[in-house]
């Protein structure tokens, strides 16, 4: 959904989103990876058109938490019934 809606996918040396976990009925992470590319939104404005995107998808999406909690990380969920 990300891609779709003209997010980059991470890719080494850049920025951009990765999708990681949702194994087991866990939510899965998706986080903001902002490191070298000139960027038309911060990292915080980038998070939050993450979020925008993937809520008008039908997913659920909050914040990370826990104690290794970071502002660039969004636990999702999809909102089917058997995936995360």
């Amino acid at each position: 959904m990300l891609r779709k809606n003209g997010h980059p996918e991470f890719s080494r040396p850049g920025d951009g989103f990765y999708v990681d976990g949702g194994y087991d009925g866990a939510p899965f992470l998706v986080s903001c990876a902002c490191r070298t590319r000139p960027r038309r939104l911060s990292p915080a404005a980038e998070v939050a058109s993450y979020i925008t995107t993937l809520t008008a998808a039908g997913m659920h999406v909050e914040p990370q938490t826990g104690p290794d909690a970071s502002p660039l990380v969004l636990q999702v969920r999809t909102g089917i019934p058997g995936l995360t």
